[in-house]
């Protein structure tokens, strides 16, 4: 049996998530490269880049076992999801060690994708409570008695 699977039917989307990923780590290595060093511009595109690599794949392979029979692909996922984990520590190993590049930078730009879910979340958050806030009665809000939740 294989089910449809919508990332976007939620409030936050995840096609939004991965343009802010791409977002946050052009503007970063901009930033590293106006303040620092072509060499920290690089290291953080580098990170970006590993970091949005590795999200994108794992959206692929999560939308994969949510449409497969849950049971029989849940053992596939996983030893797939532990045999990425040591091949993206190898990959950063051999880059540390031999790409010449600023470690600070390179972890800078790992962060991107956690940077832009945080945000996604953030103006969610606000989106979904700015509108709460409209909807209460007056009277209680006046008296700072309502609650958000």
């Amino acid at each position: 049996m294989t089910r449809k699977i919508d990332l976007d039917s939620a409030g936050i989307s995840i096609a939004k998530i991965e343009r802010f990923n791409w977002l946050f780590t052009g503007l970063m290595a901009l930033a590293g490269w106006l303040f620092f060093s072509p060499l920290a511009a690089k290291s953080v595109l580098v990170g970006g880049i590993i970091a949005n690599i590795s999200f994108t794949l794992m959206r692929r392979d999560i939308v994969k076992t949510m449409q497969g029979a849950l049971n029989s692909v849940k053992v596939v996922f996983l030893l797939k999801y532990y045999a990425k984990l040591p091949a993206l520590a190898l990959l950063l190993y051999f880059i540390i060690k031999h790409g010449q590049l600023a470690i600070g930078g390179l972890l800078v730009g790992l962060s991107s994708v956690v940077l832009s879910v945080g945000y996604t979340a953030l103006c969610e958050f606000i989106r979904y409570y700015g509108s709460k806030k409209k909807n209460l009665d007056p009277e209680i809000a006046d008296k700072g008695q309502g609650s958000f939740i």
